[in-house]
């Protein structure tokens, strides 16, 4: 089986260059530093899946074309796991500013740098049917994620260390759920 991962800084350049971009401009629309792209398509480093994603979004792309060379290489054919496609779905509410997490309820006001009123929040509660106690630990952990983000030596590792967690905690109650059915 072929090691793509030693493809995936050709194929961002070929990218790229394709669309007429240069590395600063991919690497600002990316949110990553242009010396760190610029050693991922030097070969001398290889992203993570949470980068590569990011790129892909910077390049208007798939994650299959950074990766595998082409959309139609790809050997993935299934959806990811159970855990994972709830822990995405949450990731992307909360990245998006949808959901968040807290204790109270009602209406916010929040404020800006200088104290002046900023936005009015809608706290609400949302009924959680499965898995909450790992929902909930999973948007409390990206609230303190983001809060201390550069605290932390590698984020986009850590992160993706969280979700992998949170998915697996979803996928064990998955698996006791289909052991013991409700009658």
């Amino acid at each position: 089986m072929q090691n793509y991962e030693e493809f995936i800084g050709k194929n961002i350049k070929e990218v790229r260059e394709g669309k007429g971009m240069t590395q600063a401009a991919v690497a600002e629309k990316s949110g990553i530093a242009d010396t760190t792209l610029s050693a991922y398509e030097n070969r001398k480093k290889i992203p993570n899946l949470i980068t590569i994603a990011k790129i892909a979004r910077a390049l208007n792309v798939s994650i299959e074309r950074l990766y595998y060379g082409d959309d139609n290489n790809s050997f993935i054919n299934t959806a990811p796991d159970e855990g994972r496609k709830i822990v995405n779905s949450i990731y992307f509410l909360w990245n998006s500013g949808v959901i968040s997490y807290s204790d109270t309820h009602g209406m916010r006001m929040t404020y800006d740098n200088n104290g002046e009123p900023d936005k009015k929040t809608w706290i609400m509660m949302v009924g959680i049917i499965k898995y909450p106690y790992s929902i909930r630990r999973l948007i409390i952990s990206l609230n303190e994620f983001d809060r201390n983000r550069n605290t932390y030596e590698d984020p986009d590792t850590y992160l993706e260390m969280l979700l992998s967690s949170v998915a697996k905690e979803i996928n064990n109650e998955i698996e006791k759920e289909a052991r013991n059915p409700r009658k």
